[in-house]
């Protein structure tokens, strides 16, 4: 049995799932104040409701916020930074426009500094670029600087030196003689978290993990020592899994571990059902995460972003968007509403909660439009309509709305948003969505995505059958992954075709010893190299895979010829002939692929003529006035069974819309799949304003 774990910002979601393909799940709560607790009380939550009931776990598998959290309330202990001789101030410079015509960036305010500056100390050892030593590590040196940061309470310490990418030598000679001195400190080498090109990045990626790594060492043990299983896996931002060994010294990887399995989980089942191209719309609490999906393969990018920091490790690339279920609607100076991006989170939570918010969110105007039932999760989770309708009838007032008006605008504001998001990864990254499905995942995505989609003219929304475990699942498909990276920092015409696959062999060899170590067998291995590539001077990279296994001048130049259709299609020119080409970084993605839990199967009633449990008013956008629906639930509904819209579908964790002139038909594997009826081909019809 395995059992998947995804710890949100309101809720946390559970599966279980045995080796007969026998399920059992449950939406929980989440405690923000011990996360370590949610865990295993979900897991207590979903094993005891299953059919294999005292069966011990094969594995345990945990999409966490922990990391992220931690980064953005800032709350971890000091840190140190130690650096060469003149770049104390490396992190406040950061990437500051460049006189004479160079690339101007900076155009918001740097992050907030990670590490004070009193508590970062330069070192007079030196390297070139290629590796070659200037000036040798004075041990004393050294020394001085452990015993300082060990009686300055200071209890990790990253180490970014020049060019230690070219050879870490002297941050390994730093590192052991720390371990002689201070063997107490945690000493974090940016050698080992982000051995590429680019100083600040790579001082930064160093410092978030010598930030985190004590807090995700015990959360991690917290979890490890109570666990009911030998084998605990956390999904990684990358879409891949670590063992809780393996992640512990490197917890920024996890910092989008919840939304990466969402989408490598929609991936997976978008397979299944032949769909290979989707966009994901998973909408949860506190936020919208919208990813792209192109013939099976959720892209990964190395320009990402973490808490507002730059991030240059690979990380599914994924648009986060601060409007989700307990997003708080509010009037701004300008006069205008906006729905979020800040939340009412779990506690309080939104008005209709009863707990004590009095802000007004999106899901309280869910509730007035009646687009929700009066109870959630179950019926563990009563809603109180009519705390929602008066806080709203108050805050439509000014602008003479009553309670539904004001509910109306608020989801037509918040939908809009959500638009612009999928624009976002599809239209401005060269792909039309209208040749895309559509995938609503979380607990609040099935509420959105067919309206959504008939504003983007895609033809097809699918919601799986179980929507609000998108990351649990994703969690169960998800394989061992790791990315090792080497820099090369060459222009084409100076590539030396013999160290570019030296470089990739030894890349291998890691790849394959890290799997090793994860436990994985020789014949579930795959290695695929790839070249980060950019025009000269430019600020980004692209990562253009290699398919052979020799590296020959040719398949050099056919990687460029690559990245320059690549850069076409996704910025409508190139620079062929014009600009030299660099190659950047040398990467191996590691891969150990994991056996499949079976997909849950459907079950329900036979009957293809489904009978709604109630008919009620709702609220649907861009119309006017309430319109009668049928409600349906969700496990009343067999294979082949056909749902007319005006329609709401509810399920435990979740509930879908299904607007006028839609139509949704349950598939042979439990999902709907929902379409525009034959009068709605070509858009959004009779909408009304």
């Amino acid at each position: 049995m395995k059992v998947a774990v995804d710890v949100g910002g309101t809720f946390t979601d559970v599966l279980a799932i045995d080796e007969r393909g026998r399920y059992s799940r449950a939406k929980l709560r989440t405690d923000p104040r011990d996360l370590s607790a949610c865990f295993l009380s979900a897991v207590k939550t979903v094993l005891s409701q299953h059919p294999s009931v005292g069966v011990k776990p094969a594995e345990l598998l945990y999409g966490t916020t922990h990391a992220l959290n931690a980064l953005l309330t800032h709350d971890f202990p000091p840190v140190g930074l130690i650096v060469n001789k003149g770049f104390r101030e490396l992190l406040e410079t950061a990437r500051l426009p460049v006189r004479g015509g160079g690339p101007a960036v900076g155009e918001r305010p740097a992050p907030s500094r990670l590490v004070p500056l009193e508590q970062v100390r330069e070192l007079s050892a030196r390297l070139d670029a290629d590796g070659t030593v200037r000036v040798p590590v004075d041990e004393g040196e050294v020394l001085e600087l452990a015993r300082r940061y060990r009686s300055s309470g200071i209890r990790s310490v990253a180490v970014s030196l020049l060019h230690s990418y070219a050879d870490p030598i002297h941050e390994r000679q730093v590192a052991e003689i720390f371990r002689r001195e201070a063997a107490e400190l945690d000493v974090i080498l940016s050698s080992d978290v982000l051995p590429a090109l680019r100083e600040y990045e790579r001082t930064l990626a160093t410092c978030l993990n010598a930030c985190l790594i004590a807090l995700t060492e015990k959360h991690i043990r917290k979890i490890s020592d109570d666990a009911p299983s030998d084998h605990f896996y956390l999904m990684k931002s990358s879409g891949g899994l670590g063992s809780a060994r393996s992640v512990a010294r490197r917890p920024l990887s996890t910092s989008l571990s919840g939304p990466a399995a969402a989408v490598v989980g929609a991936a997976w089942l978008g397979h299944q059902v032949g769909i290979d191209d989707l966009i994901t719309l998973d909408i949860g609490g506190t936020s919208t995460d919208v990813a792209l999906i192109r013939e099976g393969e959720y892209a990964l990018t190395t320009a990402g972003e973490v808490a507002g920091f730059p991030w240059k490790s690979p990380m599914v690339d994924l648009f986060t968007l601060g409007a989700g279920g307990g997003s708080i609607a509010h009037e701004a100076p300008d006069h205008r509403w906006h729905v979020g991006p800040e939340s009412a989170g779990a506690d309080p939570g939104p008005i209709c909660y009863g707990s004590g918010g009095d802000r007004v969110t999106l899901t309280d105007a869910h509730l007035v439009l009646g687009r929700l039932p009066e109870a959630l999760l179950g019926g563990e989770l009563t809603l109180r309509s009519d705390l929602a309708r008066d806080a709203l009838a108050e805050f439509g007032a000014a602008r003479s709305l009553d309670a539904e008006g004001a509910a109306r605008g608020i989801l037509e504001i918040a939908t809009h948003q959500m638009c612009g998001a999928v624009r976002r990864v599809s239209v401005l990254r060269g792909h039309d969505p209208k040749h895309y499905a559509l995938f609503g995942i979380g607990g609040a995505g099935p509420l959105h995505a067919a309206e959504l989609a008939a504003l983007l003219s895609m033809r097809t929304v699918v919601i799986p059958p179980n929507p609000g475990l998108a990351a649990p699942h994703g969690l169960m498909v998800a394989d061992i992954r790791e990315d090792f990276v080497r820099a090369l920092g060459r222009v084409e015409e100076a590539v030396d075709v013999g160290a570019v696959l030296r470089g990739f062999r030894s890349l291998e060899k890691q790849g394959r010893q890290f799997l090793v170590e994860e436990g994985a067998t020789s014949g579930s291995v795959r290695l695929q190299r790839a070249i980060d590539m950019r025009y000269a001077g430019m600020l980004h990279e692209t990562t253009v895979p290699l398919s052979a296994h020799e590296i020959t001048p040719t398949e050099i130049s056919d990687a460029v010829d690559s990245f320059h259709r690549e850069f076409e299609r996704t910025s409508g020119h190139s620079h062929r002939g014009v600009e030299s080409v660099e190659l950047v970084n040398l990467r191996v993605t590691a891969t150990a692929e994991r056996s499949k839990a079976p997909l849950p199967r459907h079950t329900g009633a036979e009957s293809k003529a489904p009978r709604p449990r109630e008919v009620r008013r709702v609220g649907f956008l861009h119309q006017r006035n309430l319109l009668k629906s049928a409600v349906f639930d969700r496990d009343s509904l067999p294979p082949g069974a056909a749902v007319s819209g005006p329609a709401v579908i509810e399920q435990a964790e979740s509930t879908t819309i299904v607007p006028p002139e839609f139509e949704a038909i349950v598939d042979s594997i439990g999902n709907l799949i929902i379409r525009p009826t034959a009068e709605q081909e070509h858009g959004w019809a009779g909408v009304s304003r």
